[in-house]
């Protein structure tokens, strides 16, 4: 399918309805299984399953003790090296039209992607382009969908899922979020104009996923991408046309989520003010240097390079690469990775290199492929600690690749799994992994 009918049926905006799913005992033994079973074939199993609903435990865990809803929940991070679980949506019908599907995957400790036979699947609102997001004990999972809702839900120990919230509808239409570091609140970007209640706003995630306490924390409106700084995670370079008091000429901002204010701001990217529509924004964690990807149709094909200190801004330059829909930056700081969406369906490869002050990053070409090119590639999810550091996944078509970052540098495609068959319903949306 083309990238451009792709987007078209993941903007449908019917409204998400239904309850949650329950799993049933077979689905999850099968989850179970294949966390501690390698995957045998890069294909995986029969996709043609009945979705299965969720009886997954909701209470609180030790590690999340109950507080105000409108604080937010204490979470103690999970385990750096574990059996994790990845979570794919499925935006399409067998027939083509809308779905709201969610399915789990297994991730073995030592880096085994798994499909159980019968697929663990869940419904929410529509999904878009935006990444599922993970707390950081991974229990609660946050998705911005395609009606601007938030989808919220949670995974158990063993992987089975309960629908918190199909579709959170604030004042605000979530195109992205952004999650605080110690995952006790959610911002919801919305890229509208000031006018129209855009801005970023700030909810509280209690301890069974609720969300609440809405509030505008940075007005201005036209908010696209915001990444929190490595260094100070308090703070946060935020991709928007206005925010707080900025020039009308900026378009990116360093902003204080503390106590809600403009620290900088500069212009990253030439041309009108405006023009350009961050798709993605990613910080190296040496915090010196970020990436912002710009998929719009009045400028895109570019990122943007911009050095940041603690109360600064530079431009730096704009790398030109065809329709960047998602970057990610190495957790070892030494290089990066675009995903290159529509007709172009490629991922390009960067290096990194922190001591150049005006060339940092150089694109060296597309990623060296073991498996089949990806088509369609929209969202990508890395694990940054353990020793999967730097292992990616990515959605594309109807697979999920695996690509890994190494600390010497490169960039390699490890593996591929293919959801078979040649039903609308085997494509895959957005992903995202527990941290």
């Amino acid at each position: 399918m083309a990238a451009l009918e792709f987007l078209a049926a993941c903007g449908s905006s019917s409204s998400p309805s239904g309850p949650p799913a329950t799993v049933n005992d077979a689905a999850l033994a099968d989850v179970a299984a294949d966390v501690a079973a390698p995957l045998e074939t890069s294909t995986v199993g029969d996709a043609g399953s009945p979705e299965a609903s969720s009886t997954g435990d909701a209470a609180t865990d030790a590690s999340t003790t109950a507080s105000d809803a409108g604080m937010g929940c204490a979470r103690t991070p999970a385990a750096a090296d574990r059996a994790r679980f990845l979570v794919a949506s499925h935006p399409f019908a067998v027939d083509g039209g809308t779905a709201t599907t969610f399915e789990v995957l297994s991730l073995s400790e030592t880096g085994t992607l798994a499909r159980p036979a019968t697929p663990v699947t869940f419904s929410m609102g529509p999904a878009s382009n935006a990444p599922v997001l993970f707390t950081s004990d991974g229990q609660v999972g946050l998705v911005a969908q395609d009606d601007g809702t938030i989808g919220v839900f949670r995974l158990d120990a063993s992987g089975a899922p309960s629908v918190v919230n199909a579709g959170y509808r604030g004042a605000f239409y979530a195109s992205q979020l952004t999650l605080s570091a110690d995952g006790s609140h959610v911002y919801a970007l919305d890229p509208d104009t000031a006018s129209n209640h855009g801005g970023v706003y700030e909810l509280a995630i209690a301890c069974d996923g609720t969300l609440s306490g809405e509030r505008l924390v940075i007005p201005g409106g036209t908010a696209y991408v915001m990444a929190l700084l490595p260094s100070d995670p308090t703070r946060a370079l935020l991709s928007a046309g206005a925010a707080f008091n900025a020039p009308a000429s900026a378009d990116t901002e360093l902003v204080d989520l503390a106590s809600p204010s403009l620290l900088a701001s500069t212009q990253a990217f030439s041309g009108d003010a405006g023009a350009s529509i961050p798709s993605s924004v990613a910080i190296a964690p040496d915090g010196k240097f970020a990436l912002i990807a710009d998929d719009s149709v009045a400028a895109g094909n570019q990122m943007a390079v911009v050095a940041l200190s603690a109360s600064n801004l530079t431009p730096v330059g704009v790398l030109s690469t065809p329709y960047p829909t998602a970057v990610v930056i190495s957790p070892f700081d030494n290089a990066a990775l675009v995903l290159n969406d529509d007709s172009t369906d490629q991922i390009h490869v960067l290096t990194y290199d922190p001591s150049s002050p005006t060339a940092p990053f150089v694109i060296t070409g597309q990623l060296a492929y073991r498996f089949p090119p990806p088509q369609i590639p929209v969202t990508a999810s890395l694990i940054s600690r353990g020793m999967l550091e730097g292992t990616v996944f990515v959605g594309e078509n109807t697979a999920v690749r695996q690509v890994t970052f190494t600390a010497s540098g490169q960039v390699n495609d490890t593996a591929q799994l293919v959801f078979p068959g040649s039903a609308f319903d085997t494509i895959v949306g957005v992903v995202g992994v527990q941290p």
